[in-house]
């Protein structure tokens, strides 16, 4: 499915309402299925942490995937990289449950498409941010994998080396083929990591062949 089959505005309408509602459908069984209200588990911290939407059940994140990002992260793409690479993420993340249904779509990519992809944490090195974050060492490790490698921890050196991302999957069973496509998905977003896409530092990266560190990328803005 290429970008350019269906205006993108009304595209991105229509994905933000069929998103959303499927996002509210989860939650309420989701909620039918509980005997109580959810209890805090690990204190005030996690309340910190979780605070997602400012007491909005559904927040809409989008993003735009460009070469232009990807250059900005200083993984500079392959000149040969088609000058018209691009994509666009939409998500309906649901602030009961912390699960974001997700579509990512893409056009005009480089020979072979979609090797990889993952979701992101844009770092400042601070040592402020998540465990993930390496004080003094400023990056964008691996917080989640959408498809393609790793599958699992240890597999790349930005990769959480925690025993809570031991065992963790990607959340498509395969990237989708040909350089037009799409890939849905659901991402139950960890605690540490929820804070962070609140305030705008998770990014989504498309990796190909031709460009192994990146050919499009950007930051999930909430809407």
């Amino acid at each position: 499915m290429a970008l350019s089959s269906l205006p993108k505005a009304a595209f991105l309408l229509l994905a933000t309402l069929a998103l959303t509602y499927s996002t509210l459908t989860i939650s309420d069984s989701h909620t039918k299925k509980e005997k109580g209200p959810p209890a805090v588990k690990h204190g005030d911290v996690e309340k910190a942490w979780s605070n997602a939407g400012n007491g909005q059940r559904i927040t809409v994140f989008t993003a735009d995937l460009t070469t232009a990002n990807e250059n900005k992260l200083g993984k500079k793409v392959n000149p040969q990289t088609p000058k018209d690479a691009q994509g666009f993420f939409i998500g309906a993340y649901n602030s009961l449950t912390h699960r974001m249904r997700f579509m990512l779509g893409y056009s005009h990519l480089s020979k072979g498409g979609v090797s990889m992809s993952h979701f992101h944490m844009q770092c400042k090195g601070d040592g402020k941010e998540p465990p993930i974050c390496k004080p003094g060492q400023p990056s964008g490790p691996i917080i989640q994998t959408i498809c393609g490698m790793p599958t699992h921890p240890g597999m790349m050196s930005d990769w959480p080396k925690t025993q809570a991302d031991k065992g963790k999957h990607t959340l498509a069973e395969k990237c989708a083929e040909g350089t037009n496509g799409y890939i849905m998905g659901i991402w139950t977003v960890e605690e540490p990591y929820r804070k962070g896409l609140m305030e705008g530092k998770v990014f989504v990266n498309l990796h190909t062949p031709l460009d192994p560190k990146g050919e499009v990328s950007g930051l999930l803005t909430k809407q």
